[in-house]
């Protein structure tokens, strides 16, 4: 029996930090050597957590050899037993080699792209930015990142909801506020990351909520003493910015302040405000936007013992957008046009409080909590001109309206999570969790609406006139629990069952100017809505080296039901729903570098009280809404397969990523025509037939002298939509089937030296819509373009930098296709003692070329629409940046005399416990 346990092999495991900042140091090589004479027996690096493991090792004498540049190495002596066979090494702490920065040398280039299981993770220093660039101005060079005018981010066709610093919270679910107010040169990698929620990763249960998220590694040298910057500019136009940040950063606790403002289109946080508010609040889209904004962010604690964290910040944004657009209505017996004109002017103040508690009471039991708070006051005065031509050769006027509206109002927004988590001692792997959630609001908001309408076919002029009051408040309330059960040596099963209650109350009181002020009942509305629903669910989970695979089941009953006060006859009756839901999720690693993940899930989607509720909102009354009390909900199938693959030896990085999905009593809009007035009347409805698939490749790769860098991002998609749409004759409704077809495809070139950058991207984007009714053209639209980025480090530390972006279209109304040359230019001075200060000259839009256009396509209608944008202007800008990192002062570092040769993306050091002589990194 001794004999055959000694023949079992074992391994070892462990931990490797920095001993200073006591961070985890990834790509740590870690060799094992036999004791006797020092041969290599195995090797390993250590992964994103610091983490290492050989296997498959004999019983033995070994020695553990650490090593990674800029460190000092580090030996260990392990012996692997009979009756110790895992061998835990704990944590390992290396100490910096001190070796001051003037004599290092190159050594070897970053990887600047790797792609791994769920990551994808950019080398900041490998993408060329301006002095003084923030988070945004890399996530725009980034490959398969797009950052909207609004600046909202997506990566890979997902919006990003939230940004982390170094893993940790950084103002709760306001990206903006990372991306638009942190610098570039504090990053060290950028990661987008496909994760679980919060409370499936802290309890181990999927509870379906997956989102996509961006990491922001902060530089080893960031995150032990203080840092900060303030910058101020003035330029023509009397446009002007300031912002100012403030860190201080002790091992794992960070402070933050921050602080901006300016009237160049960067609002620097998101408007709480937005979507609150049932009339014109936050614009019609693009516009010329003021703001300011102060905030505050802290995280103190250990991550594995008791951590605290929260925002507080404080907003204020003046927004003036203007748009036209045009709609072509699609019948099927003909078409018909909507042409449509509208100014706003928004103004809102926000304050957001954000609270975060993690308390590991020991190694079993876990407590999480983590309180937000919102608050929003808005104003906005709108005004609106819009006309409806008939699709004859004349376009006949059909009608046309001249309106106004405005309105002011407050709201509130209280949420918050508690969880228990207990881990059981007697059985490795059982797990209880209990989780309760809130989420309170309220909101508040007076308004006037009036509008003259003509109906030429009638001979007929409506006028209406009215103030309108307006009350929502409401709130959720739910339990979770979820438990754990190992059944084999790496099985498990999960229970969960969540309770949910939902209470929406809704109060619309509009008064007739032109009737005494009396109440319009046609107009007002009172309702109490209440929803409950419940899930109870059982997955089964495998955990295995080379693969990992969970399947399951969730059961979904539901309840809902809806009183009018003022009309009984609108009360939506209770209604009872089960839906059952299935997921899948499926794991195979080929080796460290290469794996394939494939997702199925299921889910059920509840029509919301607006869409229930049969109501008609006749704010505009050639533009009806109203609800449907008969719809059932809709049930979501949807599939993802990728792949991902990235090659050390040649720093060659792939993926590849393909998704389908569709949709059972899927809720889309159907409308019906006036043919006399021109009004429409829109109310969602059942239908099945939606489906869509799409794939998307990236490839990138440096040629083999390093300093060249291609890379490529393709994407094809296919989408099936319905919609119905009206026999003007007779005013019955047809269904129609809409087509869409797109491919895009953006592919760039870079070139990185001493003295200069270049980069020239080239995008193009196709797509073609076909409809199921007869007589209806296909539509083809085209954008296409490309962008040439370039600077120039002179001597005395001036850079001068261009970048020149052009863009055409085709296939748009008459008066949208346009071509545009976008020509900005910069140069700027670093100056005083270690670089600290720096003077810039820019000038956006030198052409004056600048224009915002856009094309939604439904299976009801065709709509092109263009807003007013930021024009031309020069800007002179200064900027002071200090670091006091671990005592020292940035003027204290020696400075390399090359020009950014420090930001090209090498490593750069001494071999680890060497003298200082140049060697190749091998990947």
């Amino acid at each position: 029996m001794v004999a055959q346990t000694s023949n079992k092999k074992g391994g070892l495991w462990g931990i490797v930090k920095d001993t200073e900042e006591e961070i985890p140091l990834e790509q740590v090589s870690v060799r094992l050597l036999a004791a006797k004479d020092s041969a290599l027996v195995s090797f390993a690096t250590s992964d994103s957590i610091g983490k290492f493991r050989i296997r498959n090792l004999n019983p033995g004498r070994y020695i553990v050899s650490l090593s990674f540049l800029g460190y000092e190495a580090v030996y260990k002596n392990v012996s692997i037993t009979s009756q110790n066979r895992w061998v835990n090494l704990g944590t390992v702490t290396m100490n910096p080699s001190g070796i001051l920065l003037k004599e290092a040398v190159i050594v070897g280039k970053v990887p600047e792209i790797v792609t791994k299981e769920d990551t994808i993770e950019y080398n900041a220093d490998s993408y060329k930015t301006r002095p003084n660039a923030v988070v945004e101005d890399l996530l725009k060079k980034l490959p398969g990142v797009e950052v909207d005018s609004d600046g909202k981010i997506t990566a890979g066709g997902k919006e990003i909801k939230k940004i982390l610093v170094d893993g940790k919270e950084f103002f709760t679910n306001d990206p903006k506020v990372a991306s638009k107010n942190l610098p570039v040169d504090i990053v060290d990698k950028l990661q987008v990351i496909d994760r679980k929620s919060d409370l499936a990763r802290l309890t181990g249960v999927d509870d379906g909520e997956d989102e996509k998220v961006i990491n922001l590694t902060i530089k080893k040298g960031m995150k032990k003493g203080w840092f900060g910057s303030a910058e101020g500019g003035y330029g023509t136009q009397n446009r002007y910015l300031f912002n100012g940040m403030l860190n201080r950063m002790v091992n794992e606790s960070q402070f933050s302040l921050l602080t901006n403002g300016n009237n160049t289109n960067n609002m620097g946080v998101g408007d709480f405000g937005s979507g609150r508010y049932s009339g014109g609040f936050g614009g019609a889209g693009g516009g010329i936007n003021t703001s300011w904004f102060a905030g505050t962010n802290f995280n103190a604690g250990k991550s594995d013992k008791f951590r605290v964290g929260g925002d507080v910040s404080l907003a204020f944004s003046d927004q003036d957008s203007w748009n036209k657009s045009q709609r072509q209505n699609l019948f099927a017996d003909s078409t018909s046009y909507d042409n449509s004109e509208q100014r706003n002017r928004t103004k809102s103040h926000n304050l957001g409080v954000n609270f975060r508690m993690h308390w590991e009471l020991d190694s079993l039991s876990t407590i999480e909590f983590m309180p937000n708070f919102s608050y929003n006051k808005s104003s906005y005065h709108a005004s609106n001109e819009s006309a409806t031509l008939a699709g004859n050769a004349e376009r006949d006027s059909v009608n046309s309206t001249l309106g106004r509206t405005s309105g002011d109002g407050h709201s509130f927004q209280a949420s918050g999570r508690l969880t228990v988590n207990r881990k059981f001692k007697r059985k490795k792997g059982r797990q209880l969790s209990i989780n309760f959630g809130y989420d309170i609001n309220r909101t508040d908001e007076d308004g006037m609406n009036y509008s003259i309408n003509n109906l030429y076919r009638l001979g007929r002029k409506d006028t209406v006139d009215q103030t309108t009051q307006n009350k929502v408040w409401g709130g959720t309330y739910r339990a979770t629990v979820s438990y754990i059960e190992p059944i084999f040596k790496s099985s498990f099963l999960t229970f969960s069952y969540e309770y949910k209650y939902n209470f929406n109350n809704a109060d619309r009181f509009a008064y007739d100017l032109m009737n005494e002020a009396k109440i319009d009942s046609a107009y007002s509305n009172s309702f109490r809505n209440t929803f409950q629903s419940q899930r109870a669910g059982v997955n089964f989970k495998t955990v295995k080296e080379k693969y990992i695979y969970s399947i399951g089941v969730n059961v979904d009953p539901s309840r809902s039901e809806s009183e009018n006060l003022i009309d009984t006859a609108r009360t939506v009756p209770s209604r009872t729903v089960v839906n059952v839901s299935p997921n899948l999720f499926f794991i195979y690693r080929m080796n460290k570098r290469n794996n394939l993940r494939f997702d199925y899930r299921g889910r059920t989607r509840q029509p919301s009280i607006s869409q229930l509720q049969p109501v008609s909102n006749i704010t505009d009354p050639l533009r009806i809404r109203t609800g449907n009390p008969n719809l059932s909900p809709s049930y979501e199938n949807n599939m993802q397969l990728r792949f991902n693959s990235f090659k050390p030896e040649t720093q060659q990085s792939i993926m590849a990523y393909m998704s389908g999905g569709f949709t059972t009593n899927s809720i889309v809009n159907k409308t019906t025509y006036n043919s006399e007035t021109g009004g429409q009347t829109t109310m969602p409805v059942n239908v099945n037939g939606v489906w869509n698939m799409s794939a998307s490749f990236m490839y990138n790769t440096p040629l083999r002298n390093k300093k060249f860098q291609i890379n490529s991002f393709t994407n094809l998609g296919y989408n099936n939509n319905i919609g119905f749409v009206t026999l003007k004759k007779d005013g019955d409704s047809q269904r129609n089937v809409s087509r869409t077809f797109n491919v895009r495809e953006s592919a760039g070139i870079t070139y990185r030296s001493d003295w200069f950058d270049i980069g020239l991207r080239g995008n193009y984007y196709y797509s073609r819509t076909g409809n199921s009714l007869p007589g209806q053209n296909s539509q083809d639209i085209m954008t296409y373009g490309g962008s040439f980025d370039g600077s120039l480090h002179l001597p005395c530390s001036i850079d001068i930098g261009t970048n020149f972006d052009y863009s055409g279209n085709k296939g748009y109304s008459s008066g949208y296709d346009k071509n545009q040359m976008l020509w900005n230019a910069q140069a700027s001075w670093q100056f005083l003692k270690g670089k600290n200060a720096t003077l810039m000259f820019k000038i956006y839009d030198i052409l004056q070329q600048r224009s915002s256009i856009s094309r939604s396509v439904t299976g009801n209608y065709i709509q092109d629409m263009e807003y007013n944008t930021l024009t031309s202007y020069c800007m002179l800008q200064f900027s002071y940046r200090f670091n006091a990192m671990g005592g020292k002062r940035n003027s204290d570092v020696k400075q390399d005399s090359r020009p950014n040769r420090h930001k090209e993306g090498y490593r750069m050091g001494p071999p680890p416990g060497g003298s200082g002589r140049g060697y190749k990194i091998r990947y």
